[in-house]
């Protein structure tokens, strides 16, 4: 009888391993096009570069310019890659100022590793990725969408003194629509939690994904729905990586952060848009009392998606925002 059992739990564990990529999610790493430099783009932002940090390999574009600015970087949020800036981005490239884009863990074209994703690894990722690179900037403008808004602020609660100016644009990190408890308990189950997530992830409801823009008819939508089925497709650490940040990232994390930036007089600028359904526009009138130094920018009609729809009232209000803060900050 003893024998009966031990015999059905390997054949239950041969059957779970053999179906796990089916079931659950796929191993394997993430295979490239190529591992270094290139004079080709692979995401239409410019050369793309890669580096292996501690984590794994990184990839990221980077613009050089005068080492008297502070350099810009941009970071995405928690699904869409760096592809996120690609209208913004290039913007300031053309006005020649340095800038630093790049995709975060288990994202578009950087590995994913196996580890919690928390806000930890991210902001750990992207003091790495500066120390590696080691360029010469003493002070660097931090943008942040969403997810990376988080990311930006716990960054400059570590690194102060590195930071010149925060744009944070519809960043999470004080209140967001979160799923029911009910649902995360789920998720949080062995096997029944990863099957369903990806389930949800990969057969999304069409019309509840275009309630969260502004012009679902316009390409730039069906742009973004290939982006995001490739992400999974090609990425096999993607899913795996969206699933353990949901678990690990805490999304109303900033506050404390918040609490230490407003002492430092820091210019920021808070850029949202009013029919935002996953982060709600009350948010950014939240920073803007928490934030005394800083400036708010709302854009009637613009949804959650807003860089990728509002690029150039965003780019707009960046400007101004540089312009007025260096007059501030002289």
């Amino acid at each position: 009888m003893l024998f009966i059992i031990l015999l059905f739990i390997i054949l239950f564990c041969i059957i779970i391993y053999t179906l796990h990529d089916r079931l659950t999610f796929r191993r394997g790493r993430l295979s490239r096009p190529y591992d270094g430099a290139s004079t080709s783009s692979i995401t239409k932002m410019g050369p793309d570069q890669f580096i292996e940090l501690s984590f794994g390999t990184v990839h990221y574009i980077y613009h050089s310019g005068s080492s008297a600015l502070p350099l810009n970087i941009f970071v995405h949020g928690y699904s869409t890659p760096m592809e996120m800036w690609q209208y913004i981005f290039p913007e300031f490239v053309k006005d020649d100022q340095p800038c630093l884009v790049y995709d975060l863990y288990g994202r578009g074209w950087s590995d994913s590793p196996d580890v919690p994703m928390n806000i930890d690894i991210y902001v750990s990722q992207l003091a790495e990725l500066l120390y590696a690179l080691n360029l010469p900037y003493e002070k660097y403008n931090l943008f942040g969408v969403s997810m990376g808004g988080a990311i930006v602020q716990r960054f400059t609660e570590l690194h102060p003194y590195k930071v010149s100016k925060l744009i944070l644009c519809c960043a999470a990190g004080l209140n967001l629509n979160k799923p029911a408890k009910s649902r995360m308990f789920i998720l949080s189950l062995p096997i029944i939690g990863p099957m369903l997530f990806k389930h949800i992830i990969t057969y999304t409801d069409d019309e509840k994904e275009r309630s969260h823009w502004a012009f679902p008819d316009h390409e730039i939508y069906e742009q973004y729905k290939k982006l995001f089925k490739l992400g999974w497709e090609q990425h096999p650490g993607y899913l795996r990586a969206l699933f353990s940040t949901l678990r690990n990232f805490d999304f109303e994390s900033s506050l404390t952060s918040i609490e230490f930036i407003a002492k430092l007089n820091i210019p920021v600028l808070i850029i949202w848009g009013d029919k935002d359904l996953l982060i709600p526009v009350n948010n950014a009138y939240h920073y803007h009392r928490l934030y005394k130094n800083s400036s708010l920018t709302i854009i009637p009609g613009a949804t959650h998606m807003l860089l990728l729809e509002h690029s150039a009232q965003i780019i707009d209000a960046v400007q101004a925002f540089f312009k007025d803060s260096n007059v501030i900050n002289m």
